[in-house]
């Protein structure tokens, strides 16, 4: 549907129509490709509009939040073991997990249509926070203790640069990440000689995970939720 380029980016930005004026005129926003020179009615469903850098969407395509369990897998289809799909009344042709989540893991996972939302989501460019509980088999070393915050080398060229440990016990502790190396967190912990036992994703940028929701249960994201990962994107 047709829509002025002045209203849909004054109801998802706070701005006013002559300031959104003052972005064209200022080359800041683009349709198709091409810079905006005046103002037009545009379809959000069809035309890729950018603010800057930023692909601005009208938040009526709606993102799900899985409280995934244990034992499935992050994927569309497979032949052998389950998906998290098994458990989500959603079409695995046209649907995706906003990242993944190993076999074993626990927690938040967003699952939506939209793939450049979920790339810019997942871009180091952004630099996008997600927070996980954990529990490892032995305490947390001395040494680990004393490393951090220093890079950690965990192994095949992988150097982990940013992330913040929250220690809460001897052995459980909350770590934020921004990277999504293959293992990485086993792979940290493993670097000063210990073992993850339990993993939980509690959150994915400004998106917490909803304690109302059990183990294998999922809801839309209300439209506050939905606007905030845009702005996510946008800093």
């Amino acid at each position: 549907m047709k829509i002025r380029i002045e209203k849909l980016i004054c109801d998802l930005f706070p701005y006013s129509r002559s300031e959104v004026k003052k972005l064209i005129s200022a080359k800041r926003i683009s349709v198709n490709g091409e810079i905006l020179k005046k103002a037009i009615n545009v379809d959000p469903e069809i035309d890729e509009i950018y603010l800057d850098d930023m692909i601005i969407k009208n938040n009526e395509e709606t993102i799900y939040m899985l409280n995934k369990p244990s034992g499935y897998l992050t994927a569309n289809f497979d032949n052998f073991k389950p998906t998290v799909f098994d458990l989500v009344d959603l079409d695995a042709r046209k649907y995706f997990a906003f990242g993944r989540l190993d076999f074993d893991t626990e927690g938040i996972l967003l699952i939506g249509k939209d793939g450049k939302l979920a790339h810019q989501l997942l871009s180091l460019k952004h630099h996008v926070a997600k927070t996980y509980y954990l529990e490892a088999k032995n305490a947390f070393s001395e040494k680990l203790k004393n490393h951090y915050p220093k890079p950690i080398d965990i192994g095949e060229g992988d150097i982990i640069k940013d992330y913040k440990f929250e220690f809460i016990d001897d052995n459980k502790a909350y770590l934020t990440i921004y990277q999504g190396k293959y293992h990485q967190i086993k792979r940290m912990i493993t670097a000063f000689d210990n073992e993850v036992i339990y993993l939980k994703r509690i959150s994915f940028g400004p998106i917490n995970l909803d304690e109302n929701l059990a183990l294998g249960e999922w809801r839309s994201l209300t439209k506050q939720e939905i606007q905030a990962l845009y702005d996510e994107i946008a800093k």
